[in-house]
């Protein structure tokens, strides 16, 4: 599968957790600006780059007025058959989103949203810096079930300072209770220089303890499973066949391009990242150039063990033919000796020929990932 990812950087006003490329309307208010130049980039994509998924992730797309939403769309669809993608997906903000913003979704062509709800607990929103309220929440889960949307994901934050176990708990039941086919729960990752980092680092806000956060972790994934949701990634959860593809296409080594300052690309075995600015990003493109500096080419066994450990954030696992043909190398001549110890140590078990962590190794991925991606000798550039 090939994937477009189009990001928005526009945010009514900075969540307090969040380091994601944006700017407030305080800040920058020249949106057509971005709009010209993103139609601009998207004609110039390879001509024979046609998506399969497309997602628009932000910032906040649902900031952009009507008109403006449907101008970006609309460079979508002249540059490809909307109708043929599988998957086309847009980030919607509670507090943003309208019934007419979702009608404008609809009829040009996208037919996934993912709505930032976060938490469900006032006083959670409220430490994150979220601008809309539970209700609004609610509330934008109707509209899009009205506006005609079938396919549905909640994204939820787990270890919020402040909440108690069961405070973790009712937002998992309070999402399934409204039916979403898809449910992120993502951990709150204190990223440098944050107001929220900044609040942790003088004693502000306490984050939970490490067996606190894991069994939260673990109840979530036992509720969410009793309330018919399939654990498929180690923080998704999804109803039979709504796995995200766009995200699947990431974890399982695909290309794709990104379009608007600070998106990332992987195509045609070279990496690159847009430039994380939209006034350079804006001049860029109006002068014809490109809007990214260098591109990276991972050697490739290194490209391939990070292939092997993002394929196995998918809780089936990897399939060990599959991805001899999607790497070039068979899993024991890239690392049989670490994946034969991580499986003596119960953290990586063998199902036929998928290959794929253990129960126990879900909250502490991390650390199984580090023993597959270290460094190799200098003979790796082969």
């Amino acid at each position: 599968m090939t994937g477009l990812y189009i990001h928005v950087p526009l945010c009514i006003s900075r969540c307090r957790y969040c380091d994601f490329y944006k700017l407030t309307p305080k800040e920058w208010d020249n949106v057509a600006a971005y709009l010209l130049a993103l139609e601009t980039e998207l004609s110039r994509l390879p001509e024979d780059f046609v998506p399969e998924t497309v997602f628009i992730g932000g910032g906040t797309p649902t900031a952009l007025s009507p008109p403006e939403l449907h101008r970006l769309l609309g460079a979508v669809a002249r540059r490809f058959d909307v109708a043929s993608v599988e998957e086309y997906s847009c980030e919607a903000n509670p507090g943003t989103l309208t019934t007419e913003k979702l009608s404008i979704l609809r009829e040009g062509g996208v037919n996934r949203i993912s709505i930032g709800v976060q938490s469900f607990n006032p006083r959670a929103l409220r430490l994150l810096g979220r601008i809309h309220t539970p209700g609004q929440a609610v509330e934008g889960v109707r509209m899009a079930r009205a506006a005609g949307f079938d396919n549905l994901n909640i994204d939820l934050i787990q270890s919020i300072p402040g909440m108690a176990p069961a405070d973790v708990i009712d937002d998992a039941l309070r999402a399934a209770e409204l039916a979403p086919e898809h449910i992120a729960y993502y951990n709150l990752i204190y990223e440098p220089g944050t107001p929220l980092t900044r609040d942790r680092d003088e004693g502000r806000v306490v984050p939970p303890g490490d067996d606190e956060e894991a069994d939260n972790y673990y109840a979530v994934k036992d509720a969410l499973a009793a309330a018919g949701y399939a654990h498929y990634e180690i923080s998704n959860f999804t109803r039979a066949g709504r796995e995200c593809l766009h995200n699947v296409l990431y974890w399982q080594g695909g290309e794709y391009l990104g379009c608007g300052p600070s998106a990332h690309s992987h195509w045609k075995g070279r990496r690159f990242g847009n430039v994380p600015d939209v006034h350079a990003y804006c001049q860029r493109m109006g002068r014809g150039e490109k809007p990214f500096d260098e591109t990276e080419s991972l050697p490739p066994r290194r490209k391939a063990r990070e292939t092997l450990v993002m394929w196995l954030r998918m809780l089936e696992g990897v399939n060990a033919a599959h991805f001899e043909k999607v790497a070039g190398i068979t899993l024991e001549m890239l690392c049989g000796a670490e994946i034969a110890a991580l499986v003596e140590e119960g953290l990586l078990g063998w199902n036929g020929g998928q290959l794929a962590l253990t129960r126990e190794a879900l909250f502490i991925c991390n650390s199984v990932f580090s023993e597959l991606v270290h460094e190799e000798d200098a003979g790796d550039g082969r």
